[in-house]
């Protein structure tokens, strides 16, 4: 990967080595070059600087789940929730950790305080107000935005129905309609329609064709579909599937991977 990027976020970390800002785009130049055990560094030192600083437990977290290291992961993203409460990124990858470590109730109850901020009116006028942190995504903006609404439902829809909460899955779904203006996140609207009974599967992967982030996606949806319906036999097929597309550090490629370790150990 490009080294340039990295070179440059190093020389402007130099000049002032421990300014926040420049900590984080220090780590994340190297995450975007995949250098993440570097990010990770990088990002332990901003901690140990700043340890208030919610971005930098955010980043790190994410960086560990990238790595395969849950636990770690949902340690930093707990703590960056505890920081953050309502930053959409942070709870999104929390909720991803608990998720991949099987704690689905905490998954859904994470997610579930993220969509409640969004319908929550009193927040929603503090932030229009300014009173927030700027330059980040907040729960409160999922009242607006569908890109970000769909990406966390198909996430929280997912997590509620392995933890048992049917009827809390149900209402999620019910919030996603035909129509909606989505952009960036298509593949994850185009698994809740599948949930829905409103797309096929056949339909859902015709989407991904040629995108292997797309295809590990809506491969672990399928796959987590299947699950749900009892057809182990083609659930695992399709995270074989995805376990073996290029995109190593999708989550829907690393929660692929924990669902075939999770059967080898226990069978199912």
């Amino acid at each position: 990967m490009p080294t340039k990027p990295v070179e440059d976020a190093d020389a402007a970390l130099a000049a002032s080595p421990d300014n926040a800002d420049l900590l984080l785009a220090a780590g994340g130049a190297r995450a975007t070059a995949w250098r993440f055990r570097e990010a990770i560094d990088v990002y332990s030192r901003g901690i140990a600087l700043h340890p208030q600083d919610a971005r930098f437990y955010r980043f790190r977290g994410h960086r560990y789940l990238t790595l395969r290291r849950f636990d770690e992961g949902a340690r930093d993203l707990d703590r960056a929730a505890q920081l953050d409460s309502t930053n959409f990124d942070v709870v999104y990858h929390q909720g991803l950790a608990h998720y991949l470590l099987g704690h689905y109730a905490r998954s859904a109850d994470a997610y579930g305080t993220c969509l409640g901020f969004a319908g929550n009116d009193a927040l929603r006028t503090r932030e229009a107000r300014g009173e927030f942190r700027q330059g980040y995504r907040s729960c409160m903006r999922i009242a607006t935005n569908a890109d970000d609404r769909v990406a966390m439902v198909d996430w929280a829809w997912r997590a509620n129905r392995r933890a048992g909460r049917r009827a809390e899955a149900d209402r999620l779904l019910g919030t996603i309609t035909e129509g909606m203006t989505v952009n960036t996140n298509r593949s994850y609207y185009e698994n809740l329609l599948m949930y829905k009974g409103l797309r096929t599967i056949d339909q859902v992967l015709g989407t991904t064709t040629g995108d292997s982030v797309r295809f590990s996606t809506s491969g672990y949806a399928v796959g987590s579909w299947l699950l749900l319906q009892g057809d182990t036999a083609r659930a695992r097929a399709m995270f074989e599937r995805v376990a073996s597309s290029p995109h190593w550090n999708g989550f829907g490629l690393i929660a692929s991977e924990v669902e075939l370790v999770r059967a080898r150990t226990t069978g199912k």
